[in-house]
């Protein structure tokens, strides 16, 4: 018996009791069947609603396709989202840009007096690496002449080379901090003073020369 044989009974055998709809569904090997109820095990795949007609008058969804477009759909709004809130942060950057500047020699001034701040903070920090280092040269002599009298090194000794150990480890740790620093700030005055050119219609003349690192 063909398909459309068993569709025409089915359909016969359902107009008797005033179906206004029939489901038509698949089941796992590929069987196609018609009726009023759809069982458990197939209510989330997808099916086709008919009426008595035989026409598809709505086609119902998967729950695995539902799922799918929901995500899709997430997806879209997310990065629709994300889009509008990166333009809205835009705009404000702007604003903050050309409320705070007027001409580019403005953000050269403002990059020059951020870079020097950094740079005293540098050599602070290595006239601190350099006294420590002048110590543990002094307190590595004091040991050793000590070790080689075979007299027995005092406990302290070893306990202020160990701190200043310590001391030499964080100002070394400290001065490549503010290098990384130092060449952000650079990174972001440039950007700033491209997107101040872009905003005045200023066209691009020289670039913004990065101030020589601290000696």
């Amino acid at each position: 018996m063909t398909p459309r044989i068993i569709f025409i009974l089915v359909l016969s055998g359902l107009a008797a009791t005033a179906q206004a709809a029939l489901n038509k569904w698949t089941d796992e090997k590929g069987q196609v069947h018609y009726g009023d109820e759809v069982p458990d095990e197939y209510r989330n795949q997808k099916r086709a609603v008919l009426n008595e007609q035989g026409v598809v008058v709505k086609d119902v969804k998967s729950q695995e396709q539902i799922e799918r477009e929901k995500q899709e759909k997430a997806a879209i709004d997310s990065a629709r989202n994300a889009k509008l809130i990166e333009s809205k942060k835009q705009e404000l950057r702007d604003r903050v840009l050309l409320d705070t500047f007027t001409t580019e020699r403005d953000i050269e001034i403002a990059r020059n007096d951020r870079v020097s701040a950094v740079d005293s903070q540098i050599q602070l920090a290595e006239s601190n690496i350099k006294d420590g280092e002048r110590k543990m040269k002094e307190l590595n002599e004091r040991i050793s002449l000590l070790e080689k009298s075979g007299r027995e090194v005092p406990e302290n000794l070893y306990k202020e080379k160990n701190s200043i150990s310590h001391q030499l480890e964080n100002n070394f740790k400290y001065v490549e901090s503010k290098q990384e620093e130092r060449k952000e700030i650079n990174r972001k005055f440039e950007e700033d003073l491209k997107r101040f050119r872009e905003l005045k219609g200023i066209p691009p003349s020289r670039p913004v020369t990065p101030l020589p690192a601290a000696q």
